[in-house]
């Protein structure tokens, strides 16, 4: 029979939304149900209360600090349940703001702070300050007695923002602080111990599973004790690093639900393993040794490399085998093969991975930033250390696992922030039960938007983005370049040079220098060149004599497989209701549209190209394109996120049951 774990343990650190699958009519209710709640007069009884708000905390301005500090212990006295704040409450948090930041919260703040703490994902506009709201519902969520996690899209926001907003939380009577990947094993328990810890997806969850494992795996023998274990465990001597999952507010909250749902989370053990090493290095030789079409057949959309009846023979025929046994293994040494292929084919140098002080680190896709703590799944890593000519590391093995869909659903309530949501909206909505709003902005966006221009190759585009950035820097207009891969970005740093175009470059490889980039890249004449590092959590503001030059020009040279990432680069333009230029640089050989497009039509367009530019001159047919190859790649995205969000279900359904 099954066995339900008592109240207090449901509660908290297992706490879990109800997330079947659902399926045809079902799930069409479900779709509606969605729609419903997204509707934009949802906003109205939430205006009323902010309108109110702003006339309180213009009166509370006259007030002293003594008083201010007598009326914040008796709020906190009287707030609890899930309804929203008293106008009054409301005011005097924003009041404290004032007072400690010196920032005023706009009616948009506020509002998006109330749809934060009524439990939705807020699109709220890039440069609408998503930082401050996010801040006030923490403030209001903590006075009901429970730890708040905001979950922030790297480890650079997440100490930013908790330092940022200490004064204001402090005067508030709240406690915060971060844990960040470089948060040391004995601090992180202190971490969680405040009212307010700041943190990203990848270590809160981490955290969890590495306090499942204190209590012991789940076994069908076992239930009932490791129940009893975590009720008791102040009793019992475990030291766990969290104290539940009761309420998450997430930035970024596309990158943190969706993107980031895209891979399991595992935690591992290393264990040496010669055979392996052996095996690694083998499986690479024979991939080099093997040519594409011949011996084996690529499916770049899926990432899928197959072994011909021709390829198959070459590996059996060779006599150079390691030693190892498990390469003596036919199937075995297969899979080595097909995943040094793999490595061959789709994981490249300043795209995928970087390497740092002899070791190779992954670059998150969605971030451009560095994840020096993960590694790819068993032989994959190793062997693409073999193709750098690396130390082969020892290997891993999976001690415990979570998606990150299943681990955001155990928090008892869930809500977010980002500039990019109504793409998603069906997609949380589904999987978390979170519906979305859209929050107007608080100044109407100006910037000017081009339409995109598509040339040949990429040494056409390059020559093209060159000349607009001479024309800007000749101006003095700053410039932001967007680029997708590391490699790209130094690439183009390059070619500027060659030009004495003086610029800064900021990727997964340049991290200590990110906040002096982007405090100065609104400034006249800087010409600043990132991955979508820069497309997060960045605001950039003006310099003097800047918006009469037309604001800052944001110039993208490589679409990414997300219309949501691209999104949030256009996004560092225009914001609060400043002047700004968004162009966009694509060319027809960019890895994306190889891919994803029809070959006839890329073949068409390959024909019209001018000759001596490499332009293309159908605008209208190349946006069509554009948008077809990346609706392409979301569904594949959807696809993949379905499948790890599938395994982690039925790795769940076999826990939990135990016969008596």
């Amino acid at each position: 029979m099954k066995i339900n774990a008592p109240s207090h343990f449901q509660n908290s650190f297992f706490q879990e939304k109800a997330s079947p699958d659902l399926k045809g009519l079902d799930l069409l209710i479900k779709r509606l149900a969605g729609k419903w709640k997204q509707r934009s007069s949802i906003l109205k009884p939430w205006l009323k209360n902010v309108e109110v708000a702003k006339i309180e905390r213009k009166r509370l301005e006259e007030i002293t600090d003594k008083e201010i500090n007598r009326l914040i212990r008796d709020s906190r006295l009287h707030v609890s349940g899930d309804a929203l704040p008293d106008p009054k409450v409301l005011a005097l948090i924003c009041e404290v703001a004032r007072r400690e930041l010196g920032l005023i919260p706009y009616k948009v703040q506020m509002l998006s702070a109330l749809a934060l703490i009524k439990g939705y994902l807020a699109e709220i506009d890039t440069g609408e300050g998503k930082t401050l709201s996010i801040a006030i519902a923490a403030a209001f969520e903590s006075w009901k007695g429970e730890p708040v996690h905001v979950i922030t899209a790297n480890d650079y926001l997440a100490k930013r923002d908790a330092l940022t907003m200490k004064r204001f939380y402090a005067r508030l009577g709240i406690t915060v602080a971060s844990v960040i990947g470089k948060t040391k094993p004995a601090d992180r328990q202190a971490g969680y111990q405040v009212d307010i810890t700041y943190t990203t997806a990848k270590e809160v969850a981490a955290d969890f599973l590495r306090d499942r494992l204190q209590l012991g795996e789940w076994t069908r023998s076992g239930v009932r004790q490791q129940v009893r274990k975590f009720v008791r465990a102040s009793e019992s001597g475990v030291r766990l690093t969290q104290r539940g999952l009761f309420r998450a507010l997430v930035d970024e909250a596309d990158n943190g639900l969706i993107d980031e749902a895209v891979t399991p989370l595992l935690i591992s053990q290393k264990f040496k393993s010669e055979e392996l090493r052996q095996a690694c290095l083998g499986a690479w030789k024979v991939a080099e040794f093997l040519r594409p079409g011949t011996d084996y057949t690529i499916h770049r959309g899926r990432r899928e490399v197959k072994l011909t009846e021709a390829g198959e023979e070459k590996i059996a025929e060779r006599d150079d085998f390691p030693l190892s046994p498990l390469w003596r293994c036919p199937d075995r040494r297969r899979e080595m093969v097909l995943l040094a292929l793999e490595a061959h084919e789709f994981f490249t140098l300043g795209s995928h991975y970087i390497i740092e002080d002899g070791k190779v680190v992954i670059i998150d896709e969605s971030t451009g930033r560095p994840m020096p703590d993960r590694s790819w799944k068993l032989g994959l890593h190793q062997i693409v250390e073999a193709k750098e000519s690396l130390v082969i590391t020892a290997p891993s093995t999976t001690i415990a696992q979570i998606s990150f869909q299943g681990f955001f659903q155990k928090y008892r309530k869930l809500s977010g922030a980002t500039g990019t949501a109504q793409e998603i909206a069906d997609e949380v909505w589904t999987i978390y039960g979170v519906p979305t709003v859209k929050i107007p902005r608080n100044l109407p966006n100006i910037s000017r938007y081009r339409s995109p221009k598509f040339y040949l190759s990429e040494a056409d585009r390059e020559h093209a983005v060159s000349e607009e950035v001479i024309r800007c820097h000749r101006d003095s207009q700053p410039v932001l370049i967007g680029t997708r891969t590391v490699t790209s970005s130094e690439r183009l740093g390059r070619k500027l040079g060659l030009q004495n175009i003086q610029h800064v470059i900021l990727n997964a490889t340049r991290l200590a220098q990110e906040a002096g980039i982007i405090e100065d890249a609104g400034l006249k004449g800087r010409v600043t060149i990132a991955t979508n590092m820069a497309g997060r959590g960045t605001d950039i503001e003006l310099g003097k004599g800047v918006r009469e030059l037309g604001g800052l020009h944001v110039l993208v040279t490589e679409p990414h497989e997300s219309r949501r990432v691209d999104r949030q680069f256009f996004g560092r333009s225009g914001r609060q209701g400043d002047p700004g230029l968004v162009s966009r640089y694509y060319s027809l050989d960019d890895v994306l549209f190889q891919k994803f497009s029809p070959r006839f039509l890329h073949r068409l367009m390959t024909k019209t190209a001018h000759p001596s530019t490499g332009e293309i001159p159908y605008p209208l047919l190349c946006r069509g394109l554009l948008k077809y190859v990346q609706i392409r790649a979301e569904k594949l995205a959807v696809f993949r996120r379905k499948q790890v969000s599938e395994n982690d279900r039925r790795q769940r359904s076999s826990l939990g049951f135990v016969r008596d």
